[in-house]
């Protein structure tokens, strides 16, 4: 396995990913390829790729202006590899290769009724911090999440 960097010139891989996008949020709550490629020059995408070059996880950072922080906008692992511990790999990885940048935290949004993810969180330090009525529309809440790199 292997974590890379996702380059605007690898557009085969851009597909997996928006493809991935889709099965794992549907229409309305994966990034489409306008985000996607906007992860890619602005921000870092990250994913995770076997022996065979098979996406298994993808990570999607933005960074917060003024500020040595970002925010892990998706995070994803492909529905047929999930429950393999590829995210926590993928996610591990990412925190490093941000922290070697210099970023001193990590935000994140979360349902709240997705127990597997917020478990998954926990487990790699990330704190509860408020919980976010209708962020997204009404009836629509979140958990914020940090972690603290340094």
């Amino acid at each position: 396995m292997k974590v890379i960097e996702v380059d605007a010139k690898n557009r085969e891989l851009i597909k997996k990913i928006f493809d991935n996008e889709l099965e794992s949020f549907g229409v309305m709550g994966g990034a489409d390829m306008w985000m996607i490629m906007s992860f890619i020059r602005y921000g870092k995408l990250y994913v995770l790729l076997n022996e065979s070059n098979d996406l298994l996880s993808v990570a999607q950072y933005q960074g917060v202006l003024g500020k040595k922080e970002v925010f892990l906008y998706g995070f994803s692992t492909s529905l047929k590899e999930r429950g393999k511990g590829y995210g926590k790999i993928l996610l591990e990885e990412s925190h490093n290769r941000l922290k070697e940048l210099g970023m001193e935290k990590i935000y994140l949004t979360v349902d709240p009724a997705n127990a597997k993810a917020i478990d998954m969180y926990k487990k790699a330090g990330y704190i509860i911090e408020e919980l976010q009525k209708d962020e997204y529309g009404k009836g629509i809440d979140r958990y914020l999440m940090s972690k603290n790199l340094l």
